[in-house]
């Protein structure tokens, strides 16, 4: 469910940045496209925006993980879950 969330979420700032990058774009008029050309980022939104996609995607991934290795290993992982909680009790009562 909650996977699904997410993915929406991606998905919608996906959509509102393609939005912003078209409000953006160069009008027609050259004399114009030269006088903003200094407030606009040129290659560094290109790369910030493949950065955010490989951020989404390796989010996507993160979350995917655990779910299926939990689902695959329920015992293992209530066990695992219940010796850190034993350590992080034992390490704040000091």
């Amino acid at each position: 469910m909650a996977d699904k969330d997410l993915r929406a979420e991606i998905q919608a700032l996906r959509r509102e940045i393609a939005e912003l990058r078209a409000e953006r774009a160069p009008p027609d008029n050259p004399q114009a496209g030269a006088r903003t050309a200094q407030f606009s980022f040129g290659s560094g939104a290109a790369d910030l925006t493949e950065q955010f996609h490989a951020l989404a995607d390796e989010i996507s991934t993160f979350i995917d993980d655990p779910e299926q290795g939990i689902a695959d290993h329920p015992l293992a992982s209530v066990l695992g879950a219940f010796v850190v909680g034993m350590l992080v009790g034992r390490i704040l009562n000091r």
